[in-house]
C-alpha cells in the first residue's frame, strides 16, 4: 500500500502545488494519472511503461473535460517527441490498457482503439454502445420501408398535411417520409427553416397512419422542452381537431424521460425501455455521447427516434459532438431515392441532382447524380481548427481575418487544454517502488470498464453510408432570406468566411445586423448604458404591473423576450456574471425599486434556473421573473406550458442567476426580436465560428456584436472539432453485423 510519502513524491507534490483557487480539472486528471501510474507499477510494469500509463491517463482525463471523447496516441507521442510504436509498446506492457477492445470479462480502465485513438474505457463503451444501437435502429429502416405506405399513400399523406404537391424537392416532406418508412430520422436545420412545421406535419402523418401512437417529446433542458411543446401546440391549429387532440400535452428533459440519472443510474434502459412508439428530441445538438448512449439503449422494440437540432450549433458542454457528427453525412441509398422522388411525384433524377453535396464538389457534380446518393459528405474543413490538447500556440488568424483585423501577433495566447508544465510532474515523478501484490487493492479505486467480445475487424475504408436514408438538411429559411442582413451574416459564419462576415456588420446601429467597437478589457460604461436601455419594453410592462392592483407577471414574459443580452462567457469583466450586475443595477434605477429579501432581489428581477428541481418543478433553463403577489410578498413567477403562471418564493428556488445576460450556451433552445453578442476583450478558447453563429441566430429581426473586430474574425475563423471515434464504431458494428449475417 502507498504510504503518505510515496503519495506526495509520484505526484510530484500536486496537494502543495494546488493554485488558490485550485484548477480541479488538472487536479481530478493528476490524481488519476497517479492511481493509474500506481497500479501498472504495483503490477509488474516497468518503470517506462508506469510512466507512459499516467501519461495517457492525463491526457485521456483532461481530453474528456475539453469535450473530446478520445485523444490522439500519435499526438501525445510526438508530445514527447518518442516513435509512435515505442508508446504502443510502452501502453502494453504497462497492464492498464487494452488494444482494440476488451475481451470478456477483462478490466482496463484505458483502451486504445486500430486507430491510435485513446479512450478512458467509460467513454469508449458508450461510443460502441451508442455505434451498436444506432446501426440496430438503423437496420431496422428497410424493414419498416418495406412496411411502409405506397407512394401513392404517402403522397396522399404528405398533401394533406403539407400542402399541395409544388412539383420540386421539399425537404420538409422529405423528412416526413423518412419518418414514415424508418425508425431513425435526423433533421438538422437553423432557426427558421421550418423544423416545427416539419415535426407537425410528421407527427400528423404517423398518427393518421397510427392512430393509437404514443409520443414522447423531449429536449437536454427545461427551457428547450418547454419551447418545443409550445411551439408544436401553436401550430397544433393546423391539424385536424381529433389529430390535434392526440399530440402529447407534456415534455421532458432527457433526464426526467429516462428516468433519473443518480448513483442508481436511469430507471429506463434496454431491459426496461421507454413506453413509447415515437420520442422527439429538439435541441439535439447539445446532447453529449454518454446522454446519447443512455437514449438509445432505453428505445423499445420498434421504437422511432426523430433528432431535431442545429449541426452548426455548439456541440454538447460534456463530452463529444453526436449530433453534429452524425448529422455531417447525409447519404441516400438509390432505393430511398427512388421511394422519396415517388411520394414527392418528381422525377428520380430530379430529386437526386438536389442531394447535399460534398463540400469540395464541383459545380457541375449532380451530373453523376445516383453515385453522389452513395457518397459521404464530409463537414468542411475550411478555417482553424479548434485547439488541440496538445497546442502550445494560438493559431493564426486566416489572411482575410488579417486584412480585416490587423495584425493577430500580439492577440492573447489561447490556453491549451495541456499545457507543458501539466506534464512535467510525471517526467520529475519518483515512481513507488515494485509491489506486485498490492495491485488487487489498488485496481479496486480505479474507474474501469467490462466489455464484451472484441469486435470483428473493421472495414479498412469507411462505408459509403453509415447511417444512410436518416439525415435530412433543411437550408431553406423562412424567417429571413439569405439576402437578408442577418441571412447573409450566418451564412458566412457557417462557411468560415471571416471577410463577408465582417462587411455583413456595419458599424450602424440602425442596421439589422451591426457592430459596436468597444475592445476594452471591461464594457465602457456607455456601451453598459446603451444596453440597459434596449430593456425598454420590460421596463415599459414592469410599470404597468405594477400599476395594477393584482400584477400579472406574464406581459413581461415577452417583453423580455424583446431583447437579451449574449456573452460569450460567465466570469470576468465581460462576462455574463459582471454584465447582469451592470445592467441590473441600471434597469432598477430606471424602475425606482428597491432591493428587497436580501442582496440580489428586487421587484422586476429576471432569473434562469440552473439546475433541475424535480420536486418544484424547475428545470435548468427555466426563466422566472421577480413580482409581488395579491397580498405584497415578493414571488418569482414562472411561465407555465398552458400560458399560465405560477409562483414560488425565492427562498426555495434551486441555483439561479440573474437573466438580463445569459452566456450563448445557456440561449441555446431560446430565440429573442433582438440579441447582441459581447466578445471577450481577447480571444479565448471557448471563441468559436459555432459559438458565434448561435448567439447571432438567437435573433430574429436585429443582432448586434460588441467587441474588437480582431477576436470576431478569429473566433469566426475558428470551428470547433471535436475528437471522436464514433464513425468508426459504426464502421466496426456494421461489419460485425455482416459478419454475423453471412454465418
Amino acid at each position: 500500500m502507498s504510504t503518505p510519502d510515496d503519495t506526495l513524491e509520484f505526484t510530484g507534490g500536486l496537494v502543495a502545488r494546488l493554485p488558490e483557487p485550485a484548477d480541479f480539472g488538472i487536479a481530478l486528471a493528476e490524481g488519476f494519472a497517479r492511481r493509474i501510474g500506481d497500479l501498472a507499477r504495483r503490477a509488474g510494469a516497468p518503470a517506462a511503461a508506469a510512466r507512459w500509463a499516467a501519461r495517457a491517463a492525463f491526457a485521456a482525463s483532461r481530453a474528456t473535460a475539453g469535450g473530446h471523447v478520445c485523444v490522439s496516441l500519435g499526438a501525445l507521442a510526438q508530445r514527447y517527441d518518442e516513435p509512435l510504436a515505442d508508446v504502443r509498446a510502452a501502453l502494453a506492457a504497462s497492464g492498464v490498457a487494452a488494444f482494440g477492445a476488451l475481451e470478456r470479462g477483462e478490466e482496463r480502465p484505458l483502451i486504445v482503439d486500430r486507430h491510435d485513438r485513446l479512450y478512458l474505457a467509460r467513454y469508449f463503451a458508450y461510443e460502441r454502445r451508442l455505434a451498436e444501437a444506432l446501426v440496430a435502429q438503423a437496420g431496422a429502416v428497410a424493414a419498416a420501408a418495406d412496411a411502409a405506405p405506397a407512394p401513392v399513400v404517402l403522397r396522399e399523406r404528405l398533401a394533406r398535411y403539407f400542402g399541395p404537391a409544388t412539383g420540386e424537392t421539399d425537404w420538409q416532406r422529405v423528412a416526413a417520409i423518412v419518418a414514415l418508412t424508418g425508425r431513425v430520422t435526423i433533421v438538422s436545420g437553423g432557426p427558421g427553416t421550418g423544423k416545427t412545421t416539419t415535426v407537425v406535419g410528421v407527427l400528423a402523418c404517423l398518427l393518421d397512419a397510427h392512430p393509437g401512437l404514443r409520443i414522447a417529446l423531449a429536449a437536454p433542458t427545461g427551457k428547450a422542452a418547454q419551447r418545443m411543446q409550445e411551439a408544436l401546440h401553436a401550430r397544433a391549429g393546423d391539424l385536424p381537431p381529433e389529430l390535434a387532440a392526440r399530440l402529447p400535452n407534456t415534455s421532458y428533459t432527457l433526464h426526467r424521460l429516462l428516468g433519473g440519472g443518480g448513483a442508481a443510474g436511469f430507471r429506463h434502459h434496454r431491459d426496461n425501455p421507454l413506453p413509447y412508439d415515437l420520442i422527439v428530441v429538439d435541441e439535439a445538438s447539445m446532447i453529449d455521447v454518454a446522454l446519447a448512449a443512455h437514449l438509445l439503449d432505453a428505445l423499445a422494440p420498434g421504437a422511432r427516434l426523430v433528432l431535431l437540432g442545429d449541426k452548426d450549433q455548439l456541440a454538447a458542454v460534456e463530452a463529444g459532438a453526436v449530433f453534429a457528427e452524425l448529422s455531417a453525412r447525409p447519404s441516400f441509398s438509390a432505393a430511398a431515392c427512388a421511394r422519396i422522388a415517388q411520394a414527392l411525384g418528381i422525377d428520380e433524377a430530379a430529386f437526386v441532382a438536389t442531394l447535399p453535396m460534398p463540400a469540395d464538389a464541383e459545380p457541375d457534380a449532380a451530373a453523376a447524380a445516383v453515385a453522389i446518393a452513395r457518397t459521404p459528405v464530409a463537414p468542411p474543413s475550411a478555417g482553424l481548427r479548434q485547439a488541440s490538447l496538445f497546442d502550445d500556440e494560438p493559431p493564426a488568424a486566416v489572411a482575410t481575418a488579417d486584412e480585416a483585423a490587423g495584425d493577430a501577433d500580439d492577440a492573447d495566447d489561447r490556453p491549451a487544454w495541456i499545457e507543458a508544465d501539466e506534464l512535467a510532474w510525471l517526467d520529475a515523478a519518483a515512481l513507488p517502488p515494485l509491489d506486485a501484490g498490492a495491485a488487487q487493492r489498488v485496481a479496486a479505486m480505479i474507474p474501469v470498464a467490462r466489455e464484451g467480445v472484441e469486435a470483428a475487424e473493421a472495414a479498412e475504408a469507411t462505408p459509403p453510408a453509415p447511417l444512410a436514408d436518416c439525415v435530412v438538411w433543411l437550408e431553406r429559411n423562412y424567417r429571413f432570406g439569405l439576402d437578408s442582413p442577418i441571412g447573409r451574416l450566418s451564412l458566412a459564419i457557417r462557411r468560415g468566411d471571416v471577410q463577408e462576415a465582417l462587411d455583413a456588420l456595419p458599424a450602424s446601429d440602425a442596421a439589422a445586423a451591426s457592430f459596436h467597437e468597444d475592445a476594452g478589457d471591461a464594457l465602457a460604461a456607455t456601451t453598459v448604458e446603451r444596453l440597459a436601455r434596449r430593456f425598454s419594453a420590460y421596463l415599459d410592462a414592469l410599470q404597468d404591473a405594477l400599476a395594477a392592483a393584482v400584477p400579472d407577471p406574464l406581459p413581461l414574459f415577452d417583453a423580455l423576450n424583446r431583447f437579451r443580452i449574449l456573452c460569450a462567457t460567465r466570469g470576468g469583466a465581460r462576462g455574463a456574471e459582471h454584465v447582469n450586475a451592470l445592467v441590473a443595477a441600471h434597469v432598477r434605477r430606471a424602475a425606482h425599486v428597491p432591493l428587497a429579501v436580501g442582496a440580489h432581489w428586487f421587484t422586476g428581477r429576471p432569473i434562469m434556473v440552473t439546475r433541475n428541481d424535480y420536486a418544484l418543478g424547475l428545470f435548468n433553463g427555466d426563466i422566472g421573473i421577480a413580482l409581488p403577489d395579491a397580498q405584497g410578498v415578493l414571488r418569482v413567477w414562472f411561465k407555465r406550458a398552458d400560458g399560465t403562471a405560477r409562483a414560488v418564493s425565492p427562498a426555495a428556488l434551486p441555483p439561479h442567476e440573474t437573466a438580463f445576460a445569459l452566456t450563448v450556451h445557456k440561449s441555446q433552445g431560446s430565440e429573442f426580436d433582438e440579441a447582441a453578442l459581447v466578445l471577450p476583450a481577447t480571444f479565448g478558447r471557448v471563441l468559436t465560428r459555432e459559438l458565434v453563429y448561435t448567439a447571432v441566430t438567437r435573433a430574429r429581426t436585429r443582432v448586434q456584436a460588441i467587441g474588437g473586430r480582431r477576436v470576431l474574425a478569429q473566433a469566426i475563423a475558428t470551428r470547433t472539432q471535436r475528437d471522436s471515434g464514433l464513425s468508426a464504431r459504426i464502421a466496426e458494428a456494421l461489419a460485425r453485423r455482416a459478419t454475423e449475417a453471412s454465418r
